[in-house]
């Protein structure tokens, strides 16, 4: 019989962020969203800049991190996370996110999409948009 929670553990490069029993998981998988739930198959799939929601099993509404990609694994009833940033609402300083916006913006108007510096401006932009987002949920 399947188990009616998932242990999620969300590690970044500072350590291990969250270390929770929750009821299901939703990511911004690079090819789209996907939700996992107890009893899932086994995945190893990337992880794209967005908003990673998870209801905790303790009771409570859902709960939304902004993650800076990475990887998500489901192993049996774990899913882990390891990814380059992860912050809550109340870890974000949203005025700094608003002003790495405007900056990525600026650098980025003018430039093609084969320039050298596209990329790297270009996550900067949706890491700060994503940033936003969830400070404001």
């Amino acid at each position: 019989m399947a188990a009616d929670t998932l242990d999620l553990e969300i590690v970044t490069p500072e350590g291990r962020k969250l270390s929770e029993s929750v009821k299901e998981v939703t990511a911004p998988g690079a090819l789209g969203e996907l939700g996992v739930l107890p009893g899932h198959i086994p995945i190893l799939t990337v992880l794209d800049i967005g908003a990673l929601t998870f209801v905790p099993s303790k009771g409570g509404g859902a709960r939304v991190l902004a993650v800076g990609g990475g990887y998500l694994e489901v192993d049996r009833d774990r899913l882990v996370v390891i990814t380059e940033s992860a912050e809550f609402k109340e870890d974000i300083d949203a005025e700094r996110a608003r002003k790495a916006l405007d900056d990525a913006t600026k650098k980025l108007d003018g430039l093609d999409s084969g320039d050298a510096q596209f990329d790297l401006l270009a996550k900067r932009r949706k890491r700060a948009e994503v940033r936003l987002q969830v400070a404001s949920s």
